[in-house]
């Protein structure tokens, strides 16, 4: 009697366990029909397991593998970098902490760094936050040169830099010792907190902004509301009523406060004024005049007549006197761009040929061609210049 092989003897034993027994030759082959297609089944349900067991493990060492190498002390991402100095990287992991790299060395020299801030007068140090506190750093090198230990700090500016302990403000050297003996309030609507042509803008003990120097005393006593920093070396200053002034860099006073805003146009080289009249002049660094009154629009002003076109449309016509615009208001010039008022006024309509309804904002006017009233409190009537 031949003998079966193994595959059939296993296919004999399972189906005795579960108690079947083929009688002909067509059970016997359906039976091993059966088996062999749940041997495949079960073949291919265990390679699978095993596969994904096999990748799982595979992509587990890769990730490990990468976050080793992401974490190397050597490793720099190629994104989110910023160059603090030609040697010097910083990389920002926002909203993780970053890390300085120094290029030269080729590795990492801090890291759990949450930002950094640089001078703009290319000072060696800049400041760093770290566990949120604040200290500085050596940007050539990407060494820490004084831990982080402040509440605030801000970038050093002519040798010097502003920092906060238990709420007081004072000034430190390159070395992180106390540069200047005395210590000033903090104000959260200050933001500068650096020195420029040798002043600093300060909080003093009665609320008010001052101008103090590199050994702590007051050049511009604490008068002002507040006070803003121009790069050509000019301060606009605020009194209580946010009237404005604008002092030079060694505080000295160039205009009194009485103007309703001062902007220094550094790229234009000038200054513009608005006075309270309502006239906006221009001014060069000198503070002489360049234009006694800047007009930044000229418009015609156009009246409705009594006669009528062809379609029986009124007919406009143009008045004799122009408007022109400044600042947000009105004025009126005649033809040749001679000003006759000055631009107190919202609005202006040509109402006759030398008659022009103006609103101000006390009320509103009738006005003749030379600027004249010829009528007060006139019952306001909606338009627009044209």
């Amino acid at each position: 009697m031949k003998k079966d092989n193994a595959f059939k003897q296993a296919a004999r034993w399972v189906a005795r366990m579960f108690g079947y027994k083929a009688e002909s030759r067509f059970g016997r082959a359906m039976w091993y029909v059966f088996f062999t297609s749940a041997a495949i089944v079960t073949f291919v349900i265990v390679f699978g397991h095993i596969t994904r067991a096999i990748r799982s493990v595979k992509e587990y060492r890769d990730d490990r593998r990468y976050e080793r190498m992401m974490n190397s002390p050597t490793y720099l991402h190629d994104y989110e970098n910023k160059y603090v100095s030609p040697y010097v990287i910083y990389h920002d992991d926002y909203p993780s902490s970053g890390y300085l790299y120094n290029t030269t060395l080729g590795r990492r020299t801090e890291t759990g760094i949450q930002w950094i801030c640089r001078s703009s007068d290319g000072d060696s140090l800049a400041c760093y936050c770290k566990n949120d506190k604040r200290g500085y750093f050596n940007r050539f090198t990407g060494k820490l040169v004084v831990p982080p230990q402040y509440e605030k700090a801000w970038i050093f500016s002519e040798g010097l830099a502003c920092v906060m302990e238990n709420g007081m403000l004072h000034f430190i050297d390159h070395k992180g010792q106390k540069a200047i003996d005395k210590e000033y309030p903090y104000a959260n609507y200050l933001y500068d907190y650096c020195f420029h042509n040798g002043l600093c803008e300060m909080l003093g003990d009665g609320g008010r902004i001052g101008l103090i120097d590199k050994q702590g005393n007051w050049v511009v006593e604490p008068v002002y509301s507040d006070m803003t920093y121009y790069s050509k070396g000019f301060w606009v200053v605020n009194d209580s009523d946010n009237n404005q002034g604008l002092l030079d860099a060694n505080g000295q006073v160039l205009l009194p406060i009485e103007y309703d805003y001062i902007s220094v146009r550094e790229s234009d080289s000038c200054i513009f004024v608005h006075r309270f009249d309502y006239i906006e002049q221009v001014l060069d660094f000198n503070c002489n005049v360049i234009n006694p009154c800047n007009i930044e629009s000229v418009y015609y002003l156009e009246y409705t007549t009594d006669e009528y076109d062809e379609e029986g449309e009124i007919k406009k016509a143009v008045a004799n006197c122009k408007t022109y615009r400044t600042y947000n208001t009105f004025g009126l010039m005649d033809k040749n761009g001679k000003v006759i008022t000055a631009p107190v006024y919202l609005n202006i309509k040509a109402i006759g040929p030398d008659r022009y309804h103006c609103w101000g904002s006390d009320g509103s006017v009738i006005l003749d061609s030379k600027g004249n009233v010829i009528e007060q409190n006139v019952e306001d009537i909606q338009t627009q210049t044209k």
